[in-house]
């Protein structure tokens, strides 16, 4: 059975280790849409769209 309203420690390590991989993925996409945009053209941005606003739960 659950323990309810504590956190285990399997669960903390689970979570970190979520965090840091959510972060990772994360930079990586903000560091390729950088590589993307500098291999571009400048006259093929004419419109710039905006960012997405990041995923929350």
């Amino acid at each position: 059975m659950g323990r309810r309203g504590h956190s285990t420690t399997i669960g903390k390590f689970a979570k970190l280790h979520h965090d840091r991989r959510v972060s990772e993925i994360r930079r990586l996409g903000v560091m390729l849409r950088g590589e993307q945009r500098a291999a571009d053209p400048p006259e093929s941005r004419s419109v710039m769209t905006p960012p997405t606003a990041p995923h929350t739960r």
